[in-house]
């Protein structure tokens, strides 16, 4: 009954529709270790070069909260560790929080056996209690000291500015018992209208069994009890199911036959693990679908991760198919990158891959809404071939964007198949009186991509709805589209997006002369004509419905179903409304806009 009642106020996050009062962000790092010999900026194997590079991101893009997601040095140390903490203090000073992960390199390096007492004694902020959440309280003891000479001349970490902690996050807790049989560092914590649930899976110095399963009870009860209508966030070290590595967060195995979930191992196989121990495909399986379950009920969308050192977007089916999450392996902040390879599951759909770069991600929530933006140094060459032996000069751009939201949907669409979909659930009634119940379709449109791992499986796109209430003078609500790209560029395939509008709010002497129909929102936040933003083409309207053979930049109204309709190559965020044309062709909604 308890599992009932959790299931069904899990369900519940699937179709409600709460907004918060304004969107905020945080980012994620990961993999901070310098392999090579200190250049007088990565001291005591912590890529502190990097950090810095990322963290003035993350000052700049005005993020509330970073989580590091484990592997925070090379080699695990006390005194390495309290390195990467000093390594903070510029997070802190912009009123940053910062909440950290184990990785294996500190908890399973060389018997090293105190990392997790030291991870809470380094950032109390992680541990539910007195000081949960309180950020700039790094110990008096853990100071510049520990950092050779010359990385203080060329790379200091930064001077404490901010003199008074500050909090980020509440609602802190722990699956206790697990932790003090582990010595691990498992800990979740809410913020704005997210929680937030860090998975430490290691018993130092013990690389390769999970400690997950055995904190499933906690995991439950920490997404099963949040406010309704909110979002959840997982992050783990290990993978679901990764590239390089297949010791994943479900355990290691010696096996190099197993993917990582036993698909194609023969049932009753014993895995063996470096430290004696032993795990049957079973009981591997048990735990992966166990907990892929939850996180399909609970309506977590997204578990975040590092370790294998590329970015990589995959949607993971659980072993007995009933359940799916998206998984997200990050990028790699270190001086070194690993290359996927087989074998892979065919439980694991890719839907991105990108290889050596250094990069980092910014989280977007607004609302319902998520949208997940990946930033890497635009010139790979730096990091191909021989791993550099101090940090090249980084110039960040955005390499892709995708996203999704609590009162969407979402559609796999493999290469060479159609994107029509329809979402058209908001005419149900399920939904706040705030919206205009406005439907949307996919009319046309195939995925010409040709994209595919560097192991020769084809990528497939993950195309998403959502909503948001409208703007005052739309004639819909606001729908956004994330995932029609290839990563690299903004531009999509073509295809025809048709949204219904409320006549109300449509001054029908406009909707004859090609001065209402669908809008998008520019870079500057400005509604304008949507075709007026494709990649080519040229506006041309047509009264009445779309008919096939229409090229790019057509666009029309249908006032028999009352839908817009357009023919477009980009996603981002749309809505139905009237607008007028400027001087030299220029065309621009004249609402208003956030």
């Amino acid at each position: 009954m308890k599992r009932m009642i959790a299931l069904i106020a899990g369900l519940a996050l699937l179709i409600a529709a709460s907004v918060s009062a304004r969107p905020w962000r945080f980012g994620v790092i990961s993999d901070t270790q310098w392999t090579k010999a200190d250049d007088g900026k990565n001291p005591n194997t912590c890529a502190a070069d990097i950090i810095q590079h990322i963290d003035r991101q993350f000052i700049a893009k005005h993020v509330k909260l970073v989580v590091h997601v484990g592997d925070m040095v090379n080699s695990g140390s006390q005194v390495n560790d309290y390195t990467r903490a000093l390594y903070a203090q510029d997070l802190y000073n912009a009123g940053i929080g910062f909440y950290p992960l184990r990785g294996n390199h500190e908890a399973a390096h060389d018997g090293y056996i105190g990392s997790g007492g030291d991870l809470a004694y380094a950032y109390p902020q992680i541990v539910p209690g007195p000081y949960a959440g309180w950020n700039n309280l790094t110990p008096n003891d853990i100071t510049t000291a520990l950092i050779p000479d010359l990385d203080m001349t060329l790379n200091p970490p930064a001077e404490k500015t901010r003199l008074k902690p500050f909090v980020v996050g509440s609602h802190f807790s722990a699956p206790d018992q697990v932790n003090a049989e582990t010595g691990g560092v498992s800990y979740a914590f809410r913020y704005k209208n997210a929680t937030f649930v860090l998975l430490d899976q290691f018993k130092s110095p013990d690389y390769y069994t999970s400690y997950i399963p055995e904190q499933q009870q906690w995991i439950d009860e920490t997404l099963g009890t949040r406010p309704t209508g909110t979002q959840a966030f997982v992050f783990t070290h290990k993978n679901i199911l990764g590239g390089n590595h297949k010791d994943n967060m479900f355990g290691g195995t010696a096996n190099g036959d197993d993917p990582g979930d036993g698909y194609g191992i023969d049932p009753g196989t014993v895995l063996p693990k470096d430290n004696g121990s032993v795990v049957t495909v079973e009981d591997k399986q048990a735990a992966e679908n166990d907990f892929i379950g939850v996180m399909q009920d609970y309506g977590v969308r997204y578990v975040i991760s590092g370790h294998d050192h590329h970015h990589y977007n995959s949607v993971v089916i659980s072993p007995d198919g009933q359940s799916r999450v998206h998984q997200l392996i990050t990028q790699s902040d270190s001086s070194k990158f690993y290359t996927p390879g087989l074998p892979v599951s065919p439980n694991d759909v890719p839907v991105e891959q990108d290889l050596t770069r250094v990069g980092f991600y910014i989280v977007t929530v607004d609302g319902p809404r998520v949208t997940i933006d990946y930033y890497a140094d635009k010139n790979d060459s730096n990091w191909t071939g021989v791993s550099p032996v101090t940090t090249p000069t980084i110039e960040f751009v955005k390499r892709s964007s995708t996203g999704y939201s609590l009162n969407g949907i979402e559609k796999l669409v493999a290469q060479g198949e159609s994107y029509a979909l329809t979402d058209d659930s908001r005419k149900t009634g399920r939904f706040k009186r705030c919206y205009k119940k406005t439907s949307m379709a996919i009319l046309d449109g195939v995925n010409g991509s040709t994209s595919q791992t560097n192991y020769g499986k084809p990528t497939e796109k993950a195309v998403n709805t959502g909503w948001a209430p409208p703007e005052p003078g739309l004639a819909s609500d606001i729908l956004t589209l994330w995932g029609m790209a290839d990563m690299g560029t903004d531009q999509t395939d073509t295809y025809v997006l048709s949204m219904s509008y409320n006549p109300k709010n449509a001054a029908p002497r406009r909707r004859g002369k090609g001065l209402f129909g669908l809008v998008s929102r520019d870079e500057y936040g400005r509604w304008s004509n949507a075709v007026e933003m494709n990649y080519g083409g040229a506006p041309k309207f047509v009264k009445g419905p779309w008919k096939a053979g229409y090229a790019l930049g057509t666009y029309g109204i249908d006032p028999v179903t009352q839908t817009a309709w357009a023919v477009v190559n980009y996603d981002g965020e749309f809505a139905v409304s009237q607008f007028r044309r400027h001087a030299y062709g220029h065309w621009n909604c004249r609402l208003t806009h956030r």
